[in-house]
């Protein structure tokens, strides 16, 4: 449903609105909530792209998509150190 929702306000409001960027935003919290966390960081990075471009740097709703993006490569970095071996060298 949120993937239809993107495809509906691109269609109807062009990719670079801000209302597109709330549907990357939410489909980005989604799939980081459910751990698809590689997927999730290009729609985050857009979402944010989109609203620095159309929104004042200061507006709300950009600071808390630059707030989500950070979180978001937050847990990514979290769960690349996990997968990293304890003893590099004994690879």
């Amino acid at each position: 449903l949120m993937r239809r929702a993107l495809d509906i306000d691109e269609a109807s409001v062009g990719n670079d609105h801000p209302d597109v960027a709330r549907d990357l935003n939410n489909l980005a919290q989604l799939l980081q909530d459910t751990n698809r966390l590689a997927e999730a960081e290009p729609l985050m990075r857009r979402a944010v792209e989109i609203l620095e471009r159309s929104l004042e740097q200061e507006h709300p709703r950009t600071r808390n998509a630059q707030r989500n993006l950070a979180i978001l490569l937050e847990a990514i970095a979290a769960a690349e150190a996990t997968e990293a071996p304890a003893n590099p060298e004994a690879c």
